[in-house]
């Protein structure tokens, strides 16, 4: 079952509210000792998160199928996406980066869709949740039943703004399980933003003109501008070409940041005098390949009213 994109959070007494994990979706099938995990394209996941296998010992049922999330923990306790490609060995166009299985993983479940034969998807959600509960025996590193909280979506909202988490997701109290997206099922993702220095810009692709996405960099704390990823959405033709036009004049040979800039074409490098509102979704990891970096970046406008020293990694990761 699949959750609609809404853009506000909300209350009501008729829904239940809970973290949106961001990991990858699975569901697991328990029967005995043994467990599988299964994507949502079907792919058998359960070689590949084999630090789950004691999963079914956790569970007290002779047979159950819960739906759920496979995450990676960061530090604060927050699931990260970053962590998870780091884990799997994530690739971008022009490589695939060696997976890291010292990454631990954990299941949280949010659903319980079979129990000992019986099965319980035109069963309302919060008897499913309750059925859930029960089954699930002490505490685990290996699976976790996720939270729910009725009626005060905002606050739910709020708090998982404040700890930097991606969003909330809202269920319908009295739905039943849909193999399919639906309005019984919402979701609502928290988009962060900061301003960044524009250090340069990549050749554009396709029919676009004049560039394919913008250079962006912080100031550290020596003063150097570190790259921290590039925006090519958010544009459209008149903002294309209104960014081009201020761009142009600043073109020089010296990239203007330190270390290398890792884009996915060639950069032509700017001076940075140029301030970028930049909405993102959350900061990436730290690896071996480089630093963190934006995720999802959107290009908002550009900030005419903010000096370029003032876009530090203070207001950052």
């Amino acid at each position: 079952m699949l959750a609609t994109a809404i853009d506000e959070p909300f209350d009501s007494a008729d829904w239940l509210f809970e973290i949106k994990w961001d990991g990858y979706r699975a569901i697991a099938f328990v029967e005995g000792d043994r467990g599988r995990l299964v994507s949502r394209n079907q792919n058998d996941l359960t070689s590949q998160y084999s630090d789950l296998r004691d999963l079914p010992a956790f569970v007290g049922a002779k047979t159950a199928v819960m739906d759920g999330e496979i995450v990676a923990l960061d530090e604060q306790g927050r699931s990260s996406f970053s962590l998870m490609q780091q884990r799997t060995g994530f690739r971008d166009r022009r490589k695939r980066f060696a997976p890291q299985p010292g990454i631990s993983v954990l299941y949280y479940a949010f659903d319980l869709l079979y129990l000992d034969g019986y099965d319980l998807r035109r069963v309302p959600l919060e008897q499913r949740k309750r059925a859930l509960t029960s089954i699930l025996t002490g505490p685990s590193d290996v699976i976790r039943q996720s939270d729910h909280f009725p009626v005060e979506g905002k606050d739910l909202f709020n708090a998982a703004r404040q700890q930097g988490l991606e969003g909330i997701v809202a269920k319908r109290r009295s739905s039943l399980y849909e193999e399919r997206r639906s309005r019984e099922w919402l979701k609502i993702k928290i988009k962060h933003r900061l301003e960044a220095v524009i250090g340069g810009y990549t050749e554009p692709e396709g029919s676009r003109s004049y560039f394919g996405s913008i250079v962006l960099g912080l100031y550290g704390k020596q003063g150097s501008l570190i790259h921290v990823g590039q925006a090519g959405s958010g544009f459209d033709q008149q903002t294309l070409a209104e960014v081009w036009k201020k761009l142009r004049p600043l073109a020089t040979k010296q990239s203007p940041f330190e270390g290398e800039v890792d884009a996915l074409r060639a950069v032509h490098w700017v001076k940075p005098k140029l301030v970028a509102e930049i909405e993102y979704s959350e900061w990436t990891h730290m690896t071996e390949e480089g630093g963190p970096k934006l995720r999802a970046p959107v290009f908002l406008g550009l900030r005419e009213d903010k000096d370029p020293k003032e876009c530090t990694f203070e207001q950052g990761p």
